[in-house]
């Protein structure tokens, strides 16, 4: 049988409902027209306990001590901003008979309008300690596996947490790689630590970030973020994951063994992937198999031109500098922006490849273009290229270009 929470846990919004009906019951029975300051108020620091303050008339209605700053350190993590605000078991106890309701499900039901999430609000409430949730765990893997997954469990009011990283072998057996670890909420974003089994003790394993908003921890079906973990070979390596939620264990323990992968996962999670090779370089030419290429990569930094020969004659013009300090590239056509760029040397520094995504007055909406770079050992400043992409209109574009260079 579930252990319900003893703490009351409440949305921004509710607590300062909640708030507001302590003060005004406050003023009402001590027939108050105006609320006293702020230590007076809640009875605590230099206040006088002779005259009406909420820690003297809490500790009337309990039989223990009332530490009168309690409540106030609760406003201000509301006025601070924090979405959820709990409040221990007591003081809970306490503030439903001062406002005078039985259960706060019925403090809820009657305080209600339509910018209130009441329903996010109840989950909240009957949420307790002992639930445990279940996920799948999404990621690209390593090798040619591609998109993998994971079971993973979240417990004792999302402070634990449990994966179960799942590896297809070619015997149709699975290897299945374990962590544990501990969740910890910060405003808007949950951050987990986690540990794995080795040998007899346990090492750090992954650490994750996902971002959760306002939503109560009870009401997410899906956290996308990004993780920074130990691979299989040992090699570190970072990337997106998704966590779907299951209706049961044994509805993830069905879909964790299942070779499907949802269209709007694949999409999500495909190739988003970094991975550093296990070694640590003694010389800068060892940092990656590109790292030989560094002195063409440090000379294609300019001013470019480039004219992209379209149907019926027609061409189109771009220009970008590509910064020497940052490698930046910076747009220099009038109202036309590159909102997504990739610079890559490729086939041993020889050939050089950009991939534009634009917006503004332009015929292009994306483009891959390819060129050789000779010009930047034999000085000339025009050459030729070719490209492919989309046009403005979703038509699909290829053809050759012209690019016009400056070293400055």
């Amino acid at each position: 049988m579930e252990k319900k929470s003893e703490s009351l846990v409440l949305t921004s919004e509710y607590f300062k409902i909640v708030s507001d009906k302590i003060l005004d019951t406050f003023a009402h029975k001590h027939t108050l027209a105006k609320l006293p300051k702020t230590f007076q108020l809640y009875g605590y620091g230099a206040f006088d306990e002779n005259k009406p303050n909420l820690k003297s008339d809490f500790e009337k209605i309990g039989n223990e001590f009332i530490n009168g700053k309690y409540l106030y350190d609760k406003t201000r993590e509301f006025e601070k901003g924090k979405p959820i605000i709990k409040i221990n078991h007591y003081y809970k106890s306490i503030i439903l008979l001062y406002i005078g309701y039985d259960n706060f499900e019925d403090f809820i039901n009657t305080n209600t309008s339509k910018d209130l999430d009441k329903d996010g609000q109840l989950a909240l409430l009957s949420s307790n300690d002992d639930t445990t949730y279940y996920y799948l765990n999404y990621f690209f893997g390593e090798d040619d596996n591609g998109i993998l997954k994971g079971k993973t469990i979240i417990s004792n009011n999302w402070k634990k947490i449990q994966h179960t990283f799942i590896y297809p072998l070619e015997d149709g057996t699975y290897r299945e790689l374990y962590t544990h670890g501990t969740v910890n909420r910060q405003e808007d974003n949950i951050s987990i630590k986690t540990k794995t089994p080795s040998g007899n003790r346990f090492m750090d394993g992954a650490s994750e970030i996902y971002y959760i908003g306002n939503k109560a921890l009870s009401n997410i079906n899906y956290l996308v973020g990004t993780y920074c973990n130990f691979d299989i070979y040992n090699n570190t390596v970072a990337g997106r994951s998704i966590l779907e939620k299951c209706e049961s264990k044994e509805d993830m323990e069905q879909k964790a063994l299942s070779p499907y992968i949802p269209p709007y996962i694949a999409m999500e999670i495909r190739n988003r992937r970094i991975e550093n090779n296990n070694n640590v370089p003694k010389h800068f030419l060892e940092l990656s198999d590109k790292s030989p290429y560094a002195s063409l990569y440090e000379k294609i930094t300019g001013t470019y031109k480039i004219t992209f020969q379209l149907e019926d004659d027609f061409e189109e013009i771009i220009k970008f500098k590509i910064s020497p300090n940052s490698y930046k590239i910076i747009t220099l056509t009038e109202n036309v922006y590159i909102v997504k760029d990739r610079l890559e040397l490729l086939n041993k520094g020889s050939v050089i490849n950009l991939r534009f995504s634009f917006t503004g007055i332009i015929a292009l909406e994306r483009v891959n273009i390819f060129f050789k770079t000779y010009y930047l050992k034999d000085g000339r400043e025009t050459q030729g290229g070719v490209f492919s992409g989309i046009d403005n209109e979703n038509r699909l574009v290829n053809g050759t270009l012209t690019i016009n260079y400056t070293k400055t």
